[in-house]
């Protein structure tokens, strides 16, 4: 006959299972909605089915680690320290916050820097569950007409670890001062309603805190009652040792000679770019948003610019209308000069508006930095926009 202790750990497993699932559920049911509604049109049924797999291989791995869920119960799940590349996590994370805000009319915004390091070890699934957690409260407690945001910034970085943070923002119904001490707690609710209104169990939050704890973590939660809500998690990785000697001889490659105009709205980001480019020998420009980018490369001598990097969500003037300006302009390097956009957007129309604007590629925030000294080269042999 079972305890009420044995009843009570399967009544939170099964809870936890169910919320956990919700999300990249909603997210593959979003996908299929918008590919039913796009049958005749190739790319985006491509575009979600990308998402699709993205979000059923989550979904796959959730399926295949219930026993290590059972063993958390019981104290005996351990951490994962397995190598992964942190750009495509982020970029599979933003594919699937994308597709559960499917058919919500909420403003979702992403901002990724540049990042001194992407071949990491660490516990890829679970900080992806801690993530998904996260934003999915984000989604359940903001109305339409909100905002969420996703960012993710670098805050130490040596020769053997680096610790990035990971910020989900959003505008819904926030939460008072004295809830947040106790928001880790199983079953917490600040208020009894919620459990009704918006489907929560309050295990949700419990859970994530003790990922949060198995990984070395650590979960910050600023909120505010009507105004919101940001949680940021920092997480310290291990640089993969396979990857370090082949990305520290590709930063220590020799770009004496290159000058380049780096436009981006933050200036935080804007810095970090022009930083490592100048590491390499580059002579880097400033601006922070369009006009000024086009400013600049109007007074610039004749092929003073081999190329700008072009934030494309800018203030004033955003990079396609900046990037369009550039071309038209009645000097010869306007139509010669490169320039890639840099954007956390991802869909394929996104990249089509880029190119129709002018631009010779795109690089997917946060730009990899070896991707964006790749592409630079390359592009500087005059290939084609890929």
């Amino acid at each position: 006959m079972k305890t009420d202790e044995i009843i009570n750990a399967e009544s939170r497993f099964l809870a936890y299972f169910s919320h956990d699932i919700r999300m990249p559920v909603t997210g593959i049911i979003g996908m299929a909605d918008i590919a039913l509604e796009n049958v005749g049109n190739k790319e985006k049924l491509e575009d979600c089915l990308v998402k699709i797999k993205s979000s059923s291989g989550y979904l796959l791995s959730i399926a295949n680690n219930v026993l290590d869920m059972v063993q958390y119960n019981s104290g005996c799940l351990h951490k994962i320290n397995k190598p992964f590349d942190i750009v495509e996590f982020i970029n599979g994370c933003t594919s699937l916050f994308a597709g559960i805000l499917y058919n919500r009319n909420i403003n979702f915004t992403t901002c990724f820097p540049v990042l001194p390091v992407t071949k990491v070890c660490g516990d890829e699934l679970h900080l992806k569950q801690i993530l998904v957690n996260l934003f999915g409260n984000s989604v359940k407690y903001t109305h339409d007409g909100g905002k969420i945001s996703f960012e993710v910034e670098e805050v130490r970085y040596d020769n053997n670890t680096v610790t990035y943070g990971f910020i989900i923002s959003d505008t819904g119904i926030g939460m008072s001062e004295e809830f947040i001490s106790e928001m880790f707690e199983p079953f917490k609710q600040e208020n009894a309603d919620n459990t009704i209104k918006y489907s929560g169990n309050g295990l949700g939050m419990a859970i994530t805190k003790q990922f949060a704890d198995m990984i070395g973590g650590d979960i910050k939660i600023n909120s505010e009652k009507g105004r919101g809500t940001t949680a940021k998690v920092m997480v310290t990785f291990d640089i993969d040792n396979s990857y370090k000697k082949k990305e520290n001889n590709k930063l220590n490659a020799n770009f004496d000679g290159r000058k380049i105009l780096v436009v981006d709205d933050s200036d935080i980001n804007a810095e970090v770019i022009c930083g490592l480019l100048k590491q390499r020998g580059a002579y880097t420009t400033m601006a922070l948003n369009g006009r000024s980018a086009v400013e600049i490369f109007m007074d610039s001598e004749l092929d003073f610019y081999d190329a700008i990097l072009m934030d494309v969500t800018m203030p004033v003037m955003n990079g396609l209308e900046a990037t369009k300006h550039i071309r038209s302009l009645d000097r010869e390097d306007a139509s010669r000069v490169l320039i890639f956009a840099m954007t956390g957007n991802v869909f394929k129309d996104d990249i089509a508006r880029c190119k129709e604007a002018g631009m010779d590629g795109h690089l997917i925030k946060p730009v990899n930095l070896d991707e964006l000294i790749e592409k630079i080269t390359e592009y500087s042999n005059n290939k084609k926009y890929k």
